[in-house]
């Protein structure tokens, strides 16, 4: 009988998710003989038999890969029959192998819930059950190829019963390399607030009833620690707050399962596909009105942060506990969060009155990811757990290059080949902990993945953490500077493969301008891979640097002078902001009068800011972005017409004059006009500035896309906005789907930059 052969080479995160028993399991399906193995970044197959049976394998193999493989290329070639007789799995090739070969960490997957849940399984109640297809996988790792020995479940022999499962091909848990049980694996350990064991038979029990009785429990996580507390309980969660330093910024919210979540939040098929993929992230949702959680949770906000339990230690403390819970980063505000149990004892000790441990290390610090939807699929806010180190797919090969970031949420990227690794997020760089976390990732990364970077690129800032890092590298042969919000348009072209003419919008806070202002209502011109400034929002002076960040009054003083005057400025900061004295408004209008710690500005970030305050939403904020959130939470659903702009020309550059958006806002504060239609009309008004600016820009150059970057893109209503009124202008917007808009993207963009100019010259 006449047999066909083929090799078939697969790319994409496809070792440490049970791909190979996948493999071998289809191949006994189909009558197939040959091989399968492991080489550095791909699964390579040698599959042979009747024609029929090797089609209907290379069909089984792309619908029923297992559910946290991520496919990203498949190449097959015909090859002379072998004359196999059997199939097999060949040891793994380890010469040259990379961080591609590590998956990020999994959900627990529905067969290990079966037996998690299962009185007769002998795994039954174990927090720490996992196969090929779940479990701990980025965050135990210590170095490579990875193998057991090499995590740190290196410190838990396997009985006799795990290692056959491990050594088996046909068990689910063939070469998982955190397979443990209750006879050979970690163990739980509860101790009180000074470190003292509390003793009782059942940890997870235990911490399930010191939640319902208003208590805030350290617990050690895949990632690193989480805070928990009652999600209903108000007073916990005031305490929570208290005591982690977080005045008001949201908490994310577990809840045992969908069903649960719906009675908190609005949650659509779509929603449901995100909550329960493999990389379980935290989902933004619209918030109900009448949930039984703690207003404490949201803070005026009509959105919650919705999650999944995603190991099983999480999953048994809600069924016992019964309660949604907070389930928050380890730390004090700002700050890294512990990953030591020692650790946790001395940073946490004053937060939490619990601690539920374990013995298993956790060797990579992660936090928990955050998306949202847009459209059908996520759009990513904080990018960590569960995606890390999965890596963003080139549309060609590259010489080694890194971008090193920006100064808040942190990330650093490789880009090897054809492939980009993003960091975790790291935190914001003013503070020591954080640089510490990010240098040793950046190492950590730089050996796993044996990079040999050819150039480096940072942000043109030259007060940044990471400007003098990247003068630190030795070996390296391009140092290269990029203006922070071209770094934003390059992070989607890096994404899309897009090449060819677009424009770019890259709206944001604040970033370090060509010119030495401060940017961050950008347009750009791209023509192939240049990236040209072509317009911006009208610079305003912004005073007090990052006092007016904190303080979103203060610029929208400025705005208000520059508009109206001072004397009318003075009039409606008196009737606007009550709770300002009058003597600081003087002073700071002396400030602005005399040009004293003013800088021009053109922040999109900033006019949201002082939108919002003239408004009388927030004239003061307790976190980054929240006078926008709270603008945009106001939103009417309702058009409620626009306020008037213009686009006129400064210096060879288009600019979105704002003068008499803001006239009329603050008109219509002062005649008492609804909140929720002074919010729509403004986000109305800067969507149709910004489509008007792009349809301009856009027939100079005769493009038909627009590309969106920067962290004012993650409010949903103006990104909505954009990309529907942009489609009816047949208009092609290409957004972010892997790396966070916000400057989590950014050193993404910057080794694209980089990458792009070696491979040039």
């Amino acid at each position: 009988m006449a047999m066909d052969a083929i090799e078939i080479t697969i790319r994409g995160v496809v070792q440490g998710v049970g791909f190979r028993p996948f493999v071998h399991r289809i191949a006994a399906e189909s009558g197939i003989f040959g091989w399968v193995t492991n080489t550095p970044g791909a699964v390579v197959i040698r599959a042979e038999g009747a024609p029929g049976s090797v089609s209907r394998f290379r069909a089984l193999l792309k619908k029923q890969a297992p559910p946290a493989a991520r496919i990203t290329r498949i190449c097959a070639k015909k090859v002379p029959p072998s004359g196999a007789s059997r199939f097999e799995i060949l040891q793994s090739q380890k010469e040259g192998i990379a961080l591609s070969t590590i998956p990020a960490d999994i959900a627990a997957c529905s067969a290990c819930l079966d037996e998690l849940s299962d009185p007769g399984d002998r795994r039954y109640g174990y927090p720490f059950i996992n196969c090929t297809n779940c479990g701990p996988r980025f965050t135990i790792v210590s170095s490579l190829p990875y193998d057991r020995e090499r995590t740190s479940m290196s410190a838990f022999p396997m009985c006799p019963a795990c290692r056959k499962e491990y050594e088996d091909p046909s068990e689910r848990r063939f070469h998982a390399e955190p397979n443990a049980c209750p006879v050979c694996g970690p163990r739980l350990l509860l101790l009180s607030a000074n470190g003292t064991p509390v003793a009782t038979p059942d940890p997870i029990d235990a911490t399930a009833s010191a939640l319902a009785e208003g208590k805030i429990v350290a617990l050690r996580g895949l990632g690193g620690f989480q805070l928990a507390a009652d999600a209903t309980n108000e007073e916990a969660i005031r305490e929570l707050r208290l005591r982690k330093g977080r005045e008001e910024k949201p908490f994310a919210v577990m809840f045992p399962d969908i069903a649960a979540t719906r009675t908190a939040a609005r949650i659509l098929k779509a929603d449901e596909a995100i909550l329960l993929d493999p990389s379980a992230p935290i989902l933004l949702c619209p918030s109900l009105a009448n949930s039984s959680l703690a207003r404490e949770v949201s803070m005026k906000l009509p959105t919650i942060g919705v999650f999944l339990p995603y190991t099983p230690m999480h999953r048994l403390l809600l069924s016992r506990a019964r309660l949604p819970l907070v389930m928050t980063s380890g730390n004090r505000t700002d700050e890294p969060i512990s990953i030591g149990n020692e650790e946790a004892l001395n940073r946490l000790g004053k937060i939490a009155d619990l601690f539920l441990l374990h013995d298993r290390e956790v060797l990579q610090r992660s936090d928990d990811s955050v998306v949202r939807r847009v459209g059908s699929a996520m759009y990513p806010i904080r990018r960590a757990r569960g995606f890390v180190p999965a890596p963003v797919s080139m549309s060609r090969s590259f010489p080694d290059v890194v971008g090193l970031g920006g100064e808040l949420k942190g990330t650093f990227c490789f880009i090897r080949e054809n492939a980009a690794y993003l960091s975790q997020h790291l935190g914001d760089l003013d503070l020591s902990l954080t640089r510490e976390f990010y240098e040793k990732s950046f190492r950590f990364f730089r050996e796993f993945l044996d990079a040999k970077p050819a150039a480096v690129c940072h942000d043109l800032h030259p007060a940044y953490f990471t400007t003098s890092f990247a003068a630190t590298l030795k070996g390296v042969d391009h140092l290269f500077a990029l203006q922070h919000h071209k770094a934003h348009i390059y992070s989607v072209m890096a994404e899309t493969g897009f090449s060819g003419k677009a424009v770019g919008v890259a709206f944001d806070g604040t970033g370090y301008g060509e010119d030495g202002t401060i940017w961050g209502g950008e347009f750009f011109t791209v023509e192939e891979d240049e990236v040209t400034r072509a317009g911006h929002l009208a610079a305003f002076p912004l005073p007090g640097g990052d006092a007016a960040i904190r303080e979103p009054w203060r610029t929208a003083l400025s705005l208000l002078k520059e508009t109206l005057g001072r004397t009318q400025a003075e009039a409606i900061a008196r009737d606007r902001f009550p709770d300002i004295p009058e003597g600081a408004v003087s002073l700071l209008l002396d400030a602005l009068d005399r040009k004293i710690n003013v800088v021009p500005t053109s922040s999109a970030g900033r006019l949201f800011d002082a939108a919002s305050a003239i408004a009388g939403v927030c004239a003061k904020a307790s976190f980054e972005g929240q006078a926008p959130m709270l603008l945009e939470a106001a939103v009417s659903r309702k058009f409620a017409g626009r306020y008037p702009f213009s686009i006129v020309h400064e210096n060879g550059l288009l600019a979105i004059d704002w003068k008499e958006l803001i006239a009329n806002l603050a008109l219509d504060a002062a005649m008492g006009k609804p909140l929720k239609t002074i919010a729509r009309r403004f986000h109305d008004t800067l969507a149709a500035a910004i489509i008007e600016a792009v349809l301009r820009l856009a027939d100079g150059i005769g493009a038909r896309h627009a590309i969106l970057s920067g962290g004012v893109f993650q409010n949903a209503t103006l990104l909505g906005l954009v990309l529907s009124g942009l489609r009816r202008k047949r208009i092609i917007p290409l957004i972010h789907r892997q790396v966070p808009a916000n400057d989590g993207g950014i050193s993404l963009g910057q080794a694209y930059y980089a990458a792009l100019r070696v491979a040039r010259r």
